[in-house]
């Protein structure tokens, strides 16, 4: 259980980062410095993310993936 929690966890912070970045471009309002830093930590997580698996995957992927290794009975 929580190898499906680990990798549904990235597909989910790179939708949500997806999402964010999305509502920004809508909003174009002049940003803190702050909120600029968070704006430069979005952008290279995405970068990495979307350069990973979690990019393609959906939850109903990775519980489809974990219960066809079951029979494997694969461990740490």
């Amino acid at each position: 259980d929580a190898l499906r929690v680990m990798l549904s966890v990235a597909e989910q912070v790179f939708q949500l980062l997806t999402d964010l970045k999305d509502q920004r471009k809508e909003t174009k309002n002049k940003h803190s410095a702050g909120q600029q830093n968070l704006n430069t930590i979005m952008y290279e997580t995405l970068k990495y993310l979307s350069k990973t698996p979690c990019a393609r995957q959906s939850p109903e992927m990775v519980t489809e993936f974990l219960t066809s290794m079951l029979p494997h009975k694969l461990t740490k």
